[in-house]
């Protein structure tokens, strides 16, 4: 494959699209620290903050979001927190993808919960109008594994089925939130 049509094809990448206006567009950082506030009482730190806006940039070239590169996402932003703010903040970002964490053997972070929960900081008619544009709904349907109504199902809107998905990754992340304060509370009572 030539020169140029690799960079096409990496410009016009599910995940680039993603990144640009789709699912992972340049506000869902945001979104994610909206929902650092409502679960944590707190906004972010700086260092945090830009663990959280580079968190997603993995999804850069990416052809398939349950593929091994969509998997592995979590790697580039990890890096780049890395080299700007040390190990721990790598660490954040490698956590909040429960797929690459249960791959690499690494634990949930801190950053999982409001990662799962931000979605619900946004109408369902804006997040399936992008995710339409950018034809990720597709493929987040069709790999929903029974967790929601699936993609071949005509009688199910992607609406319904969004909102249906954000209640769950919601209740996902706060659950997450809510083991971790757990084991904390454990940790100090011995």
């Amino acid at each position: 494959m030539s020169l140029v049509r690799r960079a096409f094809s990496f410009l016009t990448s599910p995940g680039t699209r993603s990144l640009l206006f789709g699912a992972h567009y340049p506000l869902h950082p945001i979104e994610v620290a909206l929902a650092w506030r409502w679960l944590y009482g707190q906004w972010p730190s700086l260092r945090e903050a830009l663990a959280i806006a580079v968190h997603d940039l993995g999804y850069l070239g990416v052809q398939e979001f349950d593929g091994e590169d969509g998997t592995r996402h979590p790697e580039l932003g990890a890096r780049i927190a890395g080299l700007l703010l040390g190990e721990e903040y790598a660490a954040l970002v490698r956590g909040h993808s429960k797929g690459y964490a249960e791959l690499v053997g690494a634990p949930l972070s801190r950053l999982y919960g409001p990662d799962k929960l931000s979605h619900a900081f946004e109408p369902a008619w804006f997040y399936v109008l992008r995710t339409r544009a950018t034809g990720e709904i597709r493929q987040y349907r069709a790999t929903a594994h029974g967790c929601a109504p699936r993609c071949d199902d005509p009688g199910v809107s992607d609406e319904a089925w969004f909102r249906v998905i954000r209640a769950r990754m919601a209740r996902g992340g706060i659950s997450a939130v809510l083991e971790q304060v757990g084991r904390l509370g454990e940790h100090r009572g011995r």
